[in-house]
């Protein structure tokens, strides 16, 4: 028996040697990652600040500089400069001063915190269960995929405040303890972006009763006090401009990635644009908010956040390149049996969050509706008619594993084949490919 345990011990250390030496290796992949996001952070830095004065942050000049539309005394919705909601322009009105005395620096450095806090948030809410390698790694690689993002390089290089609401969101959906204080949180960000409030009946179908009922009050409080404060700006947003229709510039413009925006650019206009609008509007927003409750029962509700996200970007009258972040949380969702399928939609949404539309598709006057409107269609298939697995789906942890050839003898037998050069027996996923083929 001694014998047998002394014998036993060799093979306890080898154990114990490979868990070590997993543990330093998925240290040294986290540290690696983290440093890469830190580059990330300090290029975007460098980028925004190094840019003159007058070709950076050039929404926040037009709102915080000496002649800015939250400096001024009149109306904030006069030149159509600020495309912001009558509250967003309330609260930040008492920022024009400092935010004039250091524009940039503060802005900017406060936006990436914000980044930051969006990533490790959404990081946090991952559907479970997640392995313990896919934890440490994820929050890093969240965080540099947020800074490749342009929406994100948007936000810095306009100055804009559209992560504040995504943010807002995840925090009362994730981190706010209690259905009241999430609630609270929504309704603030609808408060800034008035189509979020379709998060309100999620919560509800979702039996969050009392978030969903906060989050209204939340928005009402917000926009009557709005109304006492600043009556004629309200009157103009909500009347005039019909919630933000004609603000920030022409509303066909390849920037604004909405249903609204692709009709215009599809030549419609006049009363069959909106009531086309309107329709299509409403159905997806009602198509959208039954996935989403679908997937927030199944314990996907970070994908649920994402589709009803991605629906409210179709819905808005204007949605801006910086506003266009719930794409990229729509790729937590899991798409395919096999597992050479998996790829397909991550790299889909990060190719089309992260390049210009010019870059994915190739310049053919018969792809161009599809070109100037690819963000969009990726926000409504995600909210519509992309097949998500489900947690109780059996290739849901276990895909259909791809099948090699037998390998080769190799002509010289001291020369071993390489083990990622393996030959594929089943068939590739071809869009994936034309896709990578076309990037590159």
């Amino acid at each position: 028996m001694a014998n047998a345990a002394h014998r036993g011990r060799p093979a306890e250390a080898f154990g114990a040697t490979t868990v070590d030496g997993t543990r330093t290796r998925l240290h040294t992949a986290r540290l690696g990652l983290w440093l890469l996001a830190a580059v990330l952070v300090v290029r975007q830095v460098v980028a925004v600040l190094t840019t003159p004065r007058g070709e950076r942050l050039t929404d926040l000049e037009t709102w915080f500089g000496h002649d800015g539309v939250l400096q001024a005394s009149g109306s904030l919705y006069e030149s159509t400069r600020f495309t912001g909601t009558p509250f967003g322009g309330l609260v930040l009105k008492p920022l024009s001063r400092s935010a004039e005395q250091a524009l940039g620096w503060g802005w900017t450095f406060g936006t990436l915190l914000l980044v930051v806090a969006l990533g490790l948030v959404a990081v946090r809410a991952l559907p479970q269960p997640v392995g313990r390698r896919t934890a440490l790694l994820a929050a890093p690689v969240a965080v540099s995929l947020l800074m490749l993002s342009l929406p994100v390089r948007n936000t810095l290089w306009l100055g804009q405040t559209s992560v504040i609401p995504v943010l807002l969101v995840l925090l009362g959906c994730f981190v706010a303890r209690g259905q009241r204080a999430g609630g609270v949180l929504i309704g603030v960000a609808a408060a800034l972006q008035p189509t979020l409030l379709l998060f309100a009946p999620l919560l509800w179908f979702t039996g969050r009763r009392r978030a969903a009922a906060a989050s209204g009050v939340t928005f009402a409080a917000s926009t009557a006090l709005t109304w006492a404060a600043m009556p004629q700006d309200s009157y103009t947003y909500w009347v005039r401009h019909m919630a933000g229709v004609g603000l920030g510039g022409r509303a066909d413009d390849l920037a604004n990635q909405s249903l609204h925006g692709a009709l215009l650019r599809l030549g419609l206009e006049g009363p069959v644009e909106v009531g086309l609008f309107l329709l299509l509007g409403a159905a997806v927003a009602t198509l959208g908010l039954r996935r989403a409750v679908r997937y927030a029962h199944d314990g996907q509700l970070l994908l649920a956040v994402a589709i009803t996200g991605c629906a409210a970007i179709a819905v808005s009258p204007t949605a801006w390149q910086h506003q266009l972040l719930w794409v990229l949380l729509a790729l937590v969702g899991t798409v395919g049996r096999r597992a050479g399928d998996r790829l397909l939609w991550p790299v889909a949404v990060v190719l089309v969050m992260t390049l210009p539309a010019q870059m994915i598709l190739p310049n053919l006057a018969v792809l161009h509706p599809v070109r100037d409107n690819v963000v969009l269609l990726a926000a409504l298939a995600a909210a519509t008619v992309i097949p998500f697995l489900s947690r109780t789906s059996p290739y849901f942890g276990s895909p259909v594993p791809t099948r090699y050839a037998p390998p080769v003898p190799t002509r010289f037998r001291h020369v071993p084949p390489l083990p990622f050069l393996r030959r594929v027996l089943s068939r590739p996923n071809l869009l994936l490919e034309l896709l990578l083929i076309r990037v590159t």
